[in-house]
């Protein structure tokens, strides 16, 4: 079988409901590994809230952090490491009209740094790298950030989200967050997970219909559309389901990706 470029999205499609690996993934992510695919993180997340999940797939390939704004190899110097990024000018324009416009926590994260103002209480269930964070000073904030993430309150989404497209929409798009939680991330103009798929795809020589990509929500939408081979997680949101080639048979809590693996594969128990 000709060399695949699996691309895996990690919450809710190849983590499991308590965002933890189960060992059925990672056995099926190294048995692929180790015939030739290669198999790569494509996520929202920071490289701190993904490097251990990569250690524990045991992978060697690149990782695609912030929604594809980071392409990095782990562990490694990579010539080809690409990345996108938010003017800092952005970052400390939002600072200043954070109580007005209604934000409880603005996180600006690079590969290996975070920084915050304000403050929210479910921030730290999602970035855990927050608690080693610096606050957004001139002094701390030295170049321009790969991610922005906004924290805010779900009366006021509708209006920072029209604020920050006035005044900044020729530069930045806005992505929304599913779930009931009112989280804003900003990425540089253009950036999404498609990005750093086909920049992987091309840097490895694997044609388009050779990538084999998994998400469930609608940040994974570009990346699904985009591979040969676009499967949304049964557990997907109703737009991912509709627009992917195909559907797992189990969710991410059922090892959904690596069944879907094993069958395409052919792989023997």
């Amino acid at each position: 079988m000709e060399r695949k470029l699996i691309a895996l999205d990690l919450d809710g499609t190849t983590l499991n409901a308590s965002s933890k690996l189960n060992l059925p993934t990672i056995q099926i992510m190294q048995r692929l590994q180790t015939a030739g695919h290669l198999v790569s993180i494509i996520t929202g997340r920071s490289y701190q809230g993904s490097q251990l999940i990569y250690d524990e797939l045991q992978l060697t390939s690149p990782m695609i952090n912030f929604n594809g704004s980071l392409g990095h190899l782990p562990h490694q110097r990579w010539d080809s490491e690409y990345q996108f990024t938010v003017n800092k000018a952005i970052v400390f324009a939002l600072v200043q009209h954070r109580e007005q416009l209604g934000i409880n926590q603005i996180i600006a994260e690079n590969k290996n740094s975070t920084l915050t103002a304000g403050q929210d209480l479910i921030a730290g269930q999602f970035f855990p790298e927050i608690a080693k964070s610096l606050p957004i000073t001139p002094a701390n904030l030295t170049r321009n950030p790969n991610s922005l993430v906004l924290l805010v309150k779900p009366a006021q989404r509708s209006t920072i989200i029209a604020w920050i497209n006035d005044h900044f929409g020729d530069f930045v798009d806005v992505g929304v967050w599913g779930g009931p939680n009112a989280i804003l991330e900003i990425t540089s103009k253009g950036v999404h997970k498609a990005k750093g798929v086909a920049y992987l795809a091309d840097q490895f020589h694997i044609p388009r219909q050779n990538i084999i990509a998994f998400g469930d929500e609608h940040n994974d939408l570009e990346m699904l559309q985009y591979a040969g081979l676009g499967v949304a997680m049964r557990n997907g949101t109703a737009s991912i389901k509709a627009t992917a080639d195909d559907v797992t048979a189990y969710d991410n809590d059922q090892n959904g990706v690596a069944r879907y693996l094993q069958d395409y594969f052919k792989l023997a128990e």
